[in-house]
């Protein structure tokens, strides 16, 4: 495959479907650690701290939201589901497969690039944050 061509924009595509959900990262970052049962992963969520520079300041995850991403991801094969009927209530834990594990160790390496490259990442930070325009207008006053 050969950057720009159509297998590679197909393939950054998938990559967008797989985890460019508004929580999806969010869970993965949560779980890269091992398995949770799904308060525990609420409760890291939580704790999380990324700022209002991506953040959207009214974004609170619920219960109910992060069940359904769960359900959602371990539909698409992201997560495992195991249920552990040893105990009263049964348990139920959540853990990442070996291919997204896989993906985290590659992604790992790509944040290398975006930590060396902050100027880039603030102005498209900054250009998220404004208002958007009414009129479908894109800013751009470049004509074709």
């Amino acid at each position: 495959m050969a950057v720009g061509d159509e297998r590679f924009l197909r393939g950054l595509y998938d990559l967008k479907y797989l985890f460019g959900d508004k929580w999806t990262p969010a869970i993965l970052a949560a779980l890269a650690n091992g398995p949770l049962r799904r308060l525990e992963i609420l409760s890291t969520i939580s704790s999380y701290s990324i700022g209002e520079e991506w953040s959207d300041k009214h974004a609170v995850l619920h219960d109910s939201i992060l069940a359904r991403y769960l359900k959602k991801m371990t539909d698409e094969g992201l997560l495992t589901r195991t249920r552990s009927t040893e105990t009263f209530p049964a348990r139920v834990m959540y853990s990442l497969t070996p291919e997204v594990l896989e993906f985290l160790e590659i992604a790992d390496r790509a944040l290398t690039w975006v930590d060396g490259h902050p100027e880039l990442i603030a102005n498209a930070q900054a250009y998220r944050r404004q208002p958007e325009l009414d009129d479908g207008d894109t800013g751009d006053d470049d004509e074709d």
